[in-house]
């Protein structure tokens, strides 16, 4: 008995072969449309993303422009502090003072040597003497009443007044020399702010002895600095003067800050470089310390949308 395959059988007949035929057409149908539906969606939302991507936010930190440790230039006990933690100092403002008793009586005894009058005074005097000496021994010597050695000898005096005269006024600036010498002793005694900004810290207090070690701590928080470390891509699209929008971390209006360093080498390790902003800051109200969120626009957001678009054609 012979044994026909049905599937062979119902392959050979033209109806099959129609029906297979309008399948097959449907399935390239679907298949294409599959294809390029998803190539549509596609583009279509790269579209979408490209138009509504939000600006590339960067983490940064608000930190005082200079933070300086005040520390005396000479050794010495604390006499007293005249600002406390928390107080608004300006430049050159005295903010402690070492015990300065001895220094502060040397200022006294120089100005008195520095005002005294009296050497001067004097050797004016024998100048004034000896030249009225001289002239009247010079008439006495041309009527041939006195000697050529009486002469001699009061052109001689007149030679030692004016030197004693010159010596008295060396004297004179000598000792206003040494007044400044004595108040400059005594200034250095009493230490003064570097720059304008806040107490935020004393280390040292009345009573200790102080050399190398700080007695307080003073930032500058107007301006204030941001700094923010940026991936290499960007290397080349920030300059000084850009202005950037801050997102500080403990909220609030948004701040704008001005690039004022750029710098010129990458960090090999990490692939980033740093960037350092001025952020104005008046009124004291920006407290320093906090993180923040930057953004440069649209510097940053093109050279993202480039980045992104040569990734997605490799």
């Amino acid at each position: 008995m012979k044994i026909t395959n049905p599937l062979t059988r119902i392959t050979g007949t033209g109806r099959t072969r129609g029906v297979f035929g309008r399948m097959s057409v449907v399935g390239c149908a679907f298949v294409f449309a599959s294809v390029f539906g998803s190539s549509i969606f596609v583009l279509s939302s790269r579209a979408t993303a490209s138009e509504t991507a939000p600006d590339e936010l960067l983490d940064c930190l608000i930190e005082p422009w200079v933070v300086s440790d005040v520390g005396s230039p000479i050794q010495g006990v604390i006499k007293k502090l005249l600002v406390d933690r928390g107080e608004q100092v300006e430049k050159g403002q005295p903010v402690a003072q070492l015990e300065s008793n001895v220094e502060s009586a040397d200022v006294a005894l120089a100005e008195i040597r520095s005002d005294t009058q009296f050497e001067l005074g004097a050797r004016d005097a024998e100048l004034k003497l000896a030249l009225l000496e001289q002239a009247r021994v010079g008439d006495l010597y041309k009527q041939k009443m006195v000697t050529a050695q009486q002469r001699d000898e009061a052109n001689a005096r007149v030679k030692i007044a004016r030197a004693a005269q010159a010596q008295a006024k060396v004297n004179l600036s000598i000792q206003q020399l040494e007044l400044n010498r004595a108040q400059h002793q005594f200034a250095r005694r009493i230490l003064t702010s570097p720059l304008d900004g806040v107490v935020v810290a004393t280390s040292a207090f009345a009573g200790e002895f102080v050399y190398d070690n700080p007695v307080m701590t003073i930032a500058a928080l107007d301006p204030l600095r941001v700094e923010v470390m940026l991936p290499a891509r960007l290397f080349g699209t920030i300059v000084e003067g850009d202005v950037a929008e801050l997102f500080p971390e403990l909220g609030g209006s948004t701040l704008e800050a001005t690039v004022d360093v750029v710098d010129a080498l990458l960090d090999s390790r990490s692939g980033t470089f740093g960037v350092r902003l001025k952020l104005s800051n008046p009124d004291y109200k920006i407290p320093a310390g906090q993180r923040c969120q930057i953004a440069f626009e649209p510097k940053i957001a093109a050279a993202h949308a480039e980045d992104t678009a040569s990734a997605e054609k490799q």
